[in-house]
C-alpha cells in the first residue's frame, strides 16, 4: 500500500490527545505567570494592535477558550501541558516533564536537573544550563583569521527543544531529555517521527499528512514557540549549513523514541571547505555530503551516488566513500553547475526589499513578476514557484516583511 493511503487511514483513526478536556478541572489548574507570559508572546506574534487591544479587556479564561484550551471552563491537556501549575500536575497518570544532563568527555554524568510544567517557560530554564561556548574555525584554506561562532544557535535550539515538546506521545508517559556532550547536544523525545525519514522533510514539496498534537502544535505556533508547517527543521539545517557545520543527525530506529543530534563543531574540514566555496549547493545534496562525512556513505542509494559521483564532489568505493580533496577545481569546471546556479538567494531576497521600499507593498504575483526572468532557466516553472515562496517565507522567518492581512486572498507583502 502507497504510503500516502497508509498516512490517511492514519489520520481517520487518531484523535488529538492534546486536545482532550481533562474532567473536573477548571483556571485554577493553570499557573498565572504562564498565562501571563502566553498572553504576551500571543500579542507579539500576532503584530496587530487591534488584537492587543482585543485580548486586553478578554479575562484569562475568555482567552484560553479562544485559543481552544479551555471549553466550558475546563482545561485541555495542550493547556496543562503548556501553562499547567506544578501543583496540579498529579491530575496527569505520569507528570509531563524535562531533563537537562550534562556529560563530560569521559562520558559520565556531571550534572543534571528535572523541570516539570508549565512548559511555556522551560526552554529558557534549559538555555540558562548550556554552556554555548565561542568556536574558532578556518571555513577555508585561504582564511587569514578564524571565523567565531556560538556553538549554538539559539533559534535552533529553541526550535528543536519546543518541537520535542509539541510532538511528543504523553500517552507514553516517557520524559523529553536534553543531553549536552562535549561538541554536541541531543533532544530525546517519546514518540514516532511522523514523516518516517528525514530525507522526506527536506524535500521542497513536503507538506506533512498530520500532526500528533495538533491543538499543542497550533497553540506553540500562536505563543511564538515553534515554526510554522514544515519549514523549521528544514531551517534548522539550513542554519547549520550556513555556519558550515555538520548537519544535525536524527535517530527514528525506535518506534517509541525520536532522538536529534546537533554539532556544535567540525568533524571533517573538507565538508567545511566545500560548503564555504560552494553555497549554491541546495540541502539535499548537503545532507547527503554529511552521511559521507561521517562514514554512512554506504546508507546512500545508487541514485544518490551517482549524483554526487556525477559533481565529483566524493570519491572511493561504494563501502568507503569520501568527500573529494579536488572538489573546488571540479565544480568550477563543471560548465552547466555554474550556468544553473544563477545568483545566490541574498540577490533575490535585495531586490524584493528594494522593491517594497521603492512601492511600499506587493502581492505574490508582483513578486513573482519581478523574479521570474531571473531565476535559472534549468528551474520548471513549478520549481521557480517555489523558489519565490521560500525566498518570502525566508524574509518572514527572518523578520524582514510581514503580510499587511490574514486574509491570504487580499495580503500584501510589506517591510516591518
Amino acid at each position: 500500500m502507497q504510503q500516502s493511503k497508509i498516512d490517511i487511514i492514519r489520520q481517520q483513526n487518531r484523535q488529538d490527545w492534546s486536545r482532550q478536556i481533562i474532567s473536573g478541572t477548571s483556571i485554577d489548574f493553570l499557573d498565572n505567570d504562564a498565562i501571563a507570559f502566553a498572553r504576551q508572546k500571543y500579542k507579539e506574534k500576532m503584530n496587530r494592535s487591534h488584537i492587543s487591544e482585543e485580548i486586553e479587556v478578554m479575562s484569562d479564561e475568555e482567552f484560553l477558550t479562544k485559543l481552544k484550551l479551555m471549553k466550558n471552563g475546563q482545561v485541555t491537556n495542550a493547556a496543562m501541558v503548556l501553562l499547567g501549575s506544578s501543583e496540579h500536575d498529579d491530575i496527569f497518570e505520569k507528570a509531563p516533564s524535562l531533563m537537562w544532563r550534562l556529560y563530560g568527555s569521559d562520558g559520565e554524568l556531571k550534572d543534571y536537573e528535572i523541570f516539570g510544567v508549565p512548559f511555556i517557560t522551560v526552554t529558557e530554564k534549559i538555555f540558562s544550563k548550556i554552556r554555548n561556548l565561542t568556536y574558532r574555525y578556518m571555513p577555508n584554506q585561504l582564511s587569514l583569521f578564524p571565523k567565531e561562532t556560538q556553538q549554538y544557535d539559539t533559534w535552533l535550539l529553541r526550535e528543536l527543544l519546543n518541537n520535542g515538546i509539541a510532538h511528543s506521545n504523553y500517552q507514553l508517559g516517557g520524559r523529553i531529555y536534553v543531553n549536552e556532550e562535549e561538541g554536541c547536544i541531543s533532544i530525546v523525545n517519546p514518540g514516532d517521527f511522523l514523516p518516517r525519514t528525514i530525507e522526506k522533510v527536506l524535500q521542497k514539496t513536503y507538506n506533512p499528512p498530520f500532526y500528533r498534537n495538533q491543538l499543542l502544535a497550533d497553540a506553540m505556533v500562536k505563543f511564538h514557540m515553534i515554526d510554522t508547517a514544515t519549514s523549521g527543521i528544514k531551517k534548522v539545517y539550513r542554519i547549520q549549513k550556513d555556519k558550515f557545520f555538520p548537519m544535525p543527525d536524527y535517530d527514528l530506529s525506535s518506534e517509541t523514541q525520536v532522538s536529534v543530534r546537533v554539532y556544535g563543531k567540525i568533524l571533517n574540514e573538507q565538508y567545511t571547505y566545500i560548503l564555504f566555496n560552494h553555497p549554491e549547493l541546495d540541502l539535499e545534496t548537503v545532507y547527503l555530503l554529511d552521511q559521507v562525512q561521517k562514514g554512512k556513505g554506504n546508507t546512500l542509494n545508487k541514485d544518490a551516488v551517482a549524483f554526487l559521483r556525477k559533481h565529483k564532489l566524493i570519491e572511493g568505493r561504494i563501502n568507503s566513500l569520501y568527500l573529494s580533496a579536488e572538489v573546488s577545481k571540479a565544480i568550477d569546471d563543471e560548465a552547466g553547475y555554474i550556468k544553473n546556479k544563477a545568483f545566490d538567494d541574498q540577490y533575490y531576497k535585495d531586490l524584493i526589499i528594494k522593491y517594497l521600499k521603492q512601492y511600499g507593498k506587493a502581492k505574490k504575483k508582483n513578486i513573482r513578476n519581478l523574479l521570474w526572468d531571473k531565476l535559472p532557466d534549468v528551474l520548471s516553472e513549478t520549481q521557480k514557484e517555489y523558489k519565490i515562496g521560500n525566498l518570502l517565507a525566508s524574509l518572514k522567518n527572518a523578520g524582514i516583511i510581514c503580510a499587511d492581512s490574514n486574509n491570504q486572498q487580499r495580503a500584501s507583502w510589506i517591510l516591518k
